[in-house]
């Protein structure tokens, strides 16, 4: 097929994403929503976990870079959060905006805030960047 054959070669990888995120955006929407009702659905806190479990292992697969970059550290400042709020359960609305402000922050910053390293103190997209 024509088409297809046009299509860059990370297309596939790149649908899989955009589809586990939207998976993730419905768990997250539904998971908030359990915590301003009061309620607690277990398939919203499975489909957060799971769904974030295979963004994270997608985004850590592009190699160890990701982890000192603003992305990767704000990724660990969401889950310090998320355990805060498991200690304080009386901080679960709170908490919970804070990450999905956290999250719309990161995710549209211009890339040399995401891309910024905490390690090297710079921007840096991949390993070849600190090769020189």
């Amino acid at each position: 097929m024509p088409f297809l054959n046009s299509l860059p070669e990370n297309t596939p990888r790149r649908l899989i994403k955009v589809i586990v995120r939207t998976i993730h955006l419905v768990a997250i929407a539904g998971f908030f929503g359990n915590a301003m009702t009061g309620s607690y659905e277990t398939v919203y806190t499975t489909m957060t976990l799971v769904s974030g479990a295979v963004l994270t292992l997608m985004e850590a697969s592009s190699g160890w870079v990701w982890f000192v970059q603003l992305r990767g550290v704000f990724l660990f400042i969401k889950l310090l959060i998320l355990l805060l709020i498991h200690i304080y359960p009386n901080a679960t609305v709170a908490g919970l905006i804070a990450v999905i402000a956290l999250s719309g922050f990161i995710s549209h910053a211009p890339s040399w805030i995401r891309y910024f390293s905490m390690r090297h103190w710079q921007v840096v997209h991949s390993k070849e960047d600190l090769l020189g």
